[in-house]
C-alpha cells in the first residue's frame, strides 16, 4: 500500500481503484466465459439427445416395416422404400459427426449395416431369384423373372402389356465386347434400359429414358439423353458415363469419370478415383428431350457428392474430385469418334 500511494494520495487511490476496476472486469468476462461454454455444453447435449431420439425412431420404423413385409403384396416396393430409407439414415449420421464421438460414430453405423444385412437376408428369401440383374446389394429396383424370360441373346425385351412406363424394361444388353451400341429415341422413351458385362463398348442412347442401371463396366463410354428418374451404376471401372437424372447411386466402381446434371447429390459407396464434370453433350432435339424427362435445369448438383465411406464433414472425401479445365472433354462427337476406331468397334443395329 505503501508503494501505491508514495506518489501522492490521489495517486494511490486512482492505482488502487484501476486495480479494483481491472479485477472486476476479469472477473466479469471469466464469469461470461464459463456461462457461454455451459450454453455450449446445453446445445451439444440438447443435439445429441435429439439425434439419438430421431435416430432410434428411424431405425424402429425401418425395422418394423422389415417385420411385416412377409405379409405385403407389394414387397418389391416395400424393399426398395426400405432401401431408400436406410440411405436417408446413412445420410443424417454423416451430416451430425461433427457433434459425435468416435464410439457413437461407430455404433450408427453398424446399426445401419445391420439394418442393411436384414434386408438383404429378407429379400433373397422373399422374392424370386432374377435371371438377370445387379448383383450388388445396394440395388433398389431389380429385373423381374417375366424380364428375364424376354431376353433372347442379350437382344431387345418385349414390352410387357399391363405393366406400368416405370417397370418396362425395353432393351438388355450382356456380355457384349468391343460393341457400338446405339439406341433411338422411339425405342428408349421412358422405358428402362440395362446392361451388364460389358468391355471396351460404346453404348450412345438419344431420347428420354426412364432409368438406368449398368452393372460390370470395363473400359465403356456411355453417353445419354437425360433420364427422367434413377441412373444405378455398380462395379464399374475405368468408364466415362454423360447422364442427366434425378438421382445417381454408383457402388463399388473405381476410376470412372462422371458428367452429370443430377438433381439430387449423386451417392457414391465403397469407390475410388471418381471424377466428376458438369454434363456437356448436345445432340439435336436434346432440349425437348429434357421437358420430355421433367428435370429440373435449374437444379443441378454435379459438383457435391454424398460419399458413405466417409463420415468426416471437414476434410473432402479422398475418393472423388472434380474434373478440371484440360482434363475434360468439350467435343464428344471428336472422342467417340476416336475411341471407336482406337477398339475398332463393331456396329449392332437394334
Amino acid at each position: 500500500m505503501e508503494e501505491l500511494i508514495d506518489g501522492g494520495a490521489l495517486n494511490g487511490k486512482e492505482k488502487i481503484t484501476e486495480l479494483l476496476n481491472r479485477r472486476h472486469k476479469e472477473r466479469e468476462l471469466h464469469i461470461q466465459a464459463a456461462k457461454l461454454e455451459r450454453q455450449k455444453d446445453a446445445e451439444g447435449t440438447e443435439a445429441l439427445q435429439y439425434f439419438e431420439l430421431s435416430f432410434e425412431e428411424k431405425v424402429k420404423q425401418i425395422r418394423n416395416t422389415l417385420d411385416g413385409v412377409a405379409a405385403s403384396d407389394q414387397k418389391a416396393q416395400v424393399f426398395a422404400d426400405c432401401q431408400n430409407e436406410i440411405y436417408d439414415l446413412q445420410r443424417y449420421l454423416s451430416s451430425s459427426t461433427f457433434f459425435l464421438n468416435e464410439y457413437r460414430i461407430k455404433v450408427c453405423q453398424n446399426t445401419i449395416n445391420e439394418l442393411g444385412k436384414l434386408l438383404d437376408t429378407l429379400r433373397n428369401e422373399l422374392l424370386p431369384k432374377k435371371k438377370f440383374g445387379f448383383k450388388s446389394k445396394k440395388i433398389v429396383k431389380m429385373i423381374s423373372d417375366k424380364d428375364a424370360k424376354d431376353k433372347e441373346d442379350g437382344g431387345q425385351v418385349a414390352e410387357k402389356t399391363g405393366a406400368s412406363a416405370e417397370n418396362h424394361i425395353k432393351w438388355t444388353f450382356s456380355e457384349r465386347a468391343g460393341e457400338l451400341i446405339e439406341l433411338r429415341p422411339a425405342a428408349v422413351n421412358d422405358q428402362t434400359i440395362t446392361a451388364s458385362k460389358l468391355k471396351n463398348c460404346l453404348v450412345r442412347i438419344e431420347g428420354h429414358p426412364g432409368s438406368l442401371q449398368f452393372a460390370q463396366l470395363d473400359n465403356c463410354v456411355v453417353v445419354c439423353g437425360p433420364t427422367a428418374r434413377s441412373i444405378f451404376l455398380d462395379d464399374c471401372t475405368g468408364c466415362k458415363f454423360v447422364v442427366a437424372c434425378q438421382q445417381l447411386r454408383c457402388h463399388r466402381s473405381r476410376d470412372c469419370d462422371m458428367y452429370l446434371n443430377v438433381t439430387s447429390r449423386a451417392i457414391i459407396e465403397d469407390c475410388s478415383g471418381i471424377r466428376v464434370a458438369a454434363y456437356n453433350y448436345r445432340y439435336e432435339h436434346i432440349e425437348e428431350d429434357f421437358r420430355q424427362s421433367g428435370l429440373d435445369l435449374s437444379c443441378n448438383n454435379w459438383h457435391t457428392l454424398d460419399d458413405f465411406n466417409w463420415l468426416s464433414t471437414d476434410k473432402p472425401s479422398p475418393n472423388w474430385s472434380l474434373l478440371e479445365g484440360e482434363q475434360t472433354i468439350a467435343d464428344w462427337d471428336s472422342y467417340l469418334q476416336r475411341f471407336q476406331q482406337q477398339h475398332s468397334l463393331a456396329s449392332v443395329n437394334h
